[in-house]
């Protein structure tokens, strides 16, 4: 549940709060005063990509933050993962700056809007006025009813196969494809031979770069180590000095016999570790490893690496991969059959696991079929006949369906395709029982309307109020509307208006009380307000509300 929003510097929307009440809340307004920027700011403040231009002039940045009720394990799980701090309320907050630069924040820890996009989707459900032309499409039907029959194990199965068979399908087709003249199986048999002969390994070309750099170095290392064994052995040097040092603190005194005892366990250890020096010295002067044949080798290294532009690992996979094309092209005509064989077993098994989903499909659309037709009845469409329309199609990454929504409105009409024979006021009408029914099927916590009811008046529109108000006993509901008896539906009624100050205009919103409501009603039903408008709004609002 969406508990608070604020809005600033977005629009004409300069400083913004409004507390919203569980239930059905309802936005009335003049047009112009900024009804669906509102929508526009909850929009952006769950998804889609930063638009500086939405930021009011003069402003530096705009922010939307929605503070909303925490009660689902699964999110507090999320929210545990990625160590953002909670209560019992999750604070979203975005801010775009003029720069066009976007940041997102919950409970003040910094994520990224695709982590938040995801993490919302499937609690908020906002339908804009365009959504009614979305049902429109039968490739969007198709996601509709999908989405009313998912089952994960039986779509990851078919996914499973249908890869499968994809990828056998692509081998024939290479293998079809490598029709290779003699003089190119020449070139391709030459470089197979080539890369063999090399006997090419990365441990090897690693093991030659090191014996190649040290031998660069060599001279510089001999020569200093010969210096350091010179210091230490000859006449007058470091060992004969430190041992004469010895002999001068030979004197019988403790303190002094007692360092001097020290300095001698110092000499014998220093001359042990010395000895390695001339270990390491004796094993280069007698290293017997041709630098000819290092750099020989590494020369060839670089000249395949040159000739195929890749480096070492790519040649070695290069030679597996020539190996393949030349066994498998030695016997293409055997291997045809072969991929051929493995393409056909693939296609039939996701071809029979395709209509065992298409099977599962029609018997979900059986279903939604009748909970569209019930709720159609309650929204004043008694002679509503919905039917979803399947057609078998080519094998692709659906399946083998085909669909097509096909309605008949009136009595005794033939069913033909939504697209052709519904009105506005009808096709929202058949939206709203559609997202009445995946309310209920879901787990979306909040839904916004941005005038659903376009298209339709009178008792049509009443029955739209009280399609949403039952819809708000299972999940918030938030709607823009211009229709009276829509708005006389809900629990908590907002009018948003437009103010002007010395500078700019701007927009507001307040929440109505009741004697205020009964006001805007009768301004929305007939722009004069008297005794008897304000006294069919007062009957009006007494209807909606159920007293």
């Amino acid at each position: 549940m969406l508990k608070s929003l604020k809005i600033k510097n977005y629009a004409i929307i300069d400083d913004l709060e409004l507390e919203l009440g569980s239930g059905f809340n309802v936005f009335t307004g003049e047009t112009g005063a900024g009804k669906s920027i509102i929508v526009g700011a909850l929009s952006l403040l769950f998804k889609g990509r930063s638009d500086p231009s939405i930021i009011k002039k003069g402003a530096d940045k705009a922010i939307i933050e929605g503070v909303f009720e925490i009660n689902d394990p699964r999110l507090k799980d999320i929210l545990d993962d990625q160590d953002i701090e909670y209560e019992d309320e999750l604070i979203i907050r975005r801010t775009i700056s003029k720069e066009g630069k976007s940041t997102v924040k919950l409970n003040q820890s910094n994520v990224t809007l695709n982590f938040l996009t995801e993490l919302i989707s499937p609690y908020v459900d906002i339908h804009s006025q365009k959504d009614s032309q979305y049902l429109l499409n039968s490739k969007n039907q198709f996601s509709i009813l999908d989405k009313y029959a998912f089952d994960n194990d039986r779509y990851q199965t078919f996914s499973s196969t249908y890869n499968k068979y994809q990828e056998k399908k692509k081998d024939l087709e290479k293998l079809q494809k490598a029709n290779y003249s003699e003089r190119e199986i020449e070139f391709l048999q030459y470089d197979l031979k080539e890369l063999e002969d090399a006997g090419l390994s990365i441990e090897e070309e690693n093991d030659l770069i090191d014996k190649e750099n040290f031998f660069k170095q060599s001279e510089k290392i001999l020569n200093n180590l010969n210096q350091a064994n010179s210091l230490y052995h000859k006449d007058g040097g470091v060992k004969e000095n430190f041992y004469e040092i010895i002999n001068l603190l030979n004197i019988d005194n403790d303190r002094i016999s007692n360092l001097s005892s020290k300095l001698n366990e110092l000499y014998y250890d220093l001359d042990d570790k010395f000895s390695e020096v001339n270990v390491i010295l004796s094993s280069l002067q007698n290293d017997d490893i041709n630098l000819d044949y290092v750099e020989e080798r590494l020369y060839l290294y670089s000249k395949l690496k040159r000739k195929h532009k890749c480096d070492t690992a790519q040649l070695i996979s290069k030679q597996n991969e020539l190996k393949n094309i030349l066994d498998e092209y030695e016997n293409i005509e055997e291997n045809l059959i072969i991929k051929q064989k493995e393409m056909t077993d693939a296609y039939n098994k996701a071809y029979e696991i395709a209509n065992n989903l298409s099977k599962h499909r029609k018997e979900k659309a059986l279903e939604l079929e009748k909970r569209i037709k019930d709720e159609c009845v309650e929204l004043l469409l008694p002679n509503c006949e919905f039917k979803i329309i399947f057609d078998e199609c080519e094998l692709n990454n659906h399946g083998i369906d085909d669909i097509e929504f096909h309605v008949s409105m009136n009595k005794g009409e033939d069913l033909k395709p939504l697209k052709n024979v519904a009105s506005g006021g009808e096709i929202s009408r058949l939206m709203l029982a559609l997202k009445t029914v995946f309310a209920r099927l879901s787990d979306t916590k909040l839904l916004i309307f941005d005038e659903i009811d376009t298209g339709v008046s009178g008792k049509v529109a009443f029955a739209l109020g009280q399609k949403m108000k039952l819809i708000a006993k299972d999940c918030q509901v938030l709607c823009i509307t211009h229709l009276a008896p829509v708005a006389a539906c809900g629990k908590c009624h907002f009018y948003i208006y437009k103010q002007d100050n010395d500078e700019y205009s701007y927009t507001n919103i307040k929440l109505l009380n009741k004697k205020e409501r009964i006001e805007e009603l009768a301004m929305i039903s007939s722009s004069d307000v008297n005794e008897k408008s304000l006294a069919a709004a007062e009957e009006l609002l007494k209807d909606g509300q159920g007293d």
